[in-house]
């Protein structure tokens, strides 16, 4: 009986320590804002934070009716991996399965490299308002 006591605490042991082995992720931090198109709050859209750094990875948000957002990735879940990102914003008023979408935006915030929006996002919480 105590050899199996002693295997099996060892298995346990083994089992633990192997668990805590799996990929972890990217460093990440926590990002939230509102945006605001000339003077208002923007009650619908999309963000995209596109990662400066080669391999690191997008993150995205939905804008809500009050203009908040809270961005985070696909695979991870809340947070934006940490550095600079520069960032993409678009939003669209849908007219109904008759009239294509209209977009609310300039064409230039649909695009990371022409926006000139750069979120640099670091440990913690991070508030990233967009004034547009």
């Amino acid at each position: 009986m105590k050899r199996f006591t002693w295997k099996t605490t060892a298995c346990l042991f083994l089992v633990s320590l192997l668990a805590g082995c799996g990929p972890k992720g990217p460093e990440m931090g926590q990002v939230s804002g509102t945006v605001t198109y000339k003077g208002k709050t923007l009650p619908t859209g999309t963000i995209v934070f596109v990662p400066e750094k080669e391999g690191s990875m997008m993150a995205f948000a939905e804008i809500q009716q009050d203009g908040t957002y809270v961005a985070g990735t696909e695979q991870f879940g809340p947070g934006v991996p940490l550095g600079k990102h520069r960032v993409m914003i678009s939003a669209f008023i849908d007219h109904g399965p008759e009239k294509s979408a209209e977009a609310i935006l300039p064409e230039k915030y649909s695009s990371d490299r022409k926006s000139g929006l750069i979120a640099d996002v670091e440990p913690g919480e991070n508030i990233v308002d967009f004034s547009l």
